[in-house]
């Protein structure tokens, strides 16, 4: 009974951290995959329901003080992002108060068994704004310079100020959405959780997860360069129509074949969901 009530204190605790996230934060950060990541991990705690039921009846020793040490830091993080109005702390506050409370509460095993879904919570944490701005800007600046490369390459009229390509008579500007940081961001989230289902060694997993990045960033470069030569051949209005709005499909399709692509040269297989 005393550890639903600490639960139902907790949700209390953090509703209005999730209302803001849900009402207006991620969306401004353009950080949308956030929205699939609690539900997400949900499912993969519950997944786990009947290792975790074995735990439970094990008896196994609670290693309170370690527990209580890290819901106290997760608690005081709490207060201080609360206090600064600082959302990106509030929220990451929340993964030092679970982990230390579900070993507080259940003991190290059963918390050491939630361990990924619980740290996979991160990924709906919102970047702040200065944070989030030095990552895509490099990532722009890249894919627009490899973006002129391979068109010159192929003799085509592209000419590159910054972030401004001109090809032909059209002008192609590479703003956030193209950084290709929201492609990014998503598939990594997806992906982890293919990763950490599957099948095979950690090296292996690991080398898979990391091939993450340069096949999204890949993908992201050849989206730019098609939009280039839809524009190119078919107008300004047929690049910045209905193709730049769905060209996010060309990334996820060419992630998704290299990913598999390399699961295949390691020898990973993904038991079945």
């Amino acid at each position: 009974m005393v550890n639903y009530i600490v639960w139902i204190l907790i949700g209390i605790l953090y509703t209005p951290v999730f209302y803001s996230l849900y009402s207006f934060r991620w969306d401004k950060v353009d950080y949308t995959h956030a929205y699939f990541i609690l539900p997400i991990s949900l499912w993969l705690a519950w997944r786990k329901r009947a290792q975790l039921k074995k735990i439970s009846q094990a008896g196994n020793i609670k290693y309170s003080w370690l527990g209580l040490s890290v819901f106290s830091i997760g608690i005081a993080t709490f207060i201080f992002g609360w206090r600064e109005d600082y959302l990106f702390v509030t929220t990451l506050s929340l993964i030092p108060v679970l982990y230390g409370l579900i070993i507080c509460l259940y003991g190290f095993s059963m918390a050491k068994s939630l361990l990924f879904p619980i740290l996979y919570l991160l990924l709906m944490v919102p970047p702040p704004f200065g944070i989030l701005d030095s990552i895509t800007l490099p990532m722009r600046h890249g894919t627009s310079v490899a973006a002129e490369v391979i068109l010159r390459l192929f003799d085509y009229p592209v000419t590159r100020d910054g972030l401004l390509l001109t090809i032909g008579y059209n002008d192609i500007f590479m703003g956030q959405p193209c950084s290709g940081f929201r492609s990014l961001i998503t598939m990594f989230s997806l992906v982890l959780v293919y990763v950490y289902m599957g099948k095979g060694s950690l090296t292996q997993k690991l080398i898979l997860t990391s091939l993450i990045v340069p096949i999204t960033l890949l993908g992201n470069v050849v989206r730019v360069i098609t939009l280039c030569l839809i524009t190119f051949y078919f107008g300004e209005e047929a690049g910045q129509g209905f193709f730049h709005n769905f060209s996010g499909i060309v990334i996820f399709i060419i992630t998704i074949i290299g990913l598999i692509g390399a699961e295949t040269l390691l020898g990973m297989k993904n038991e079945s969901i």
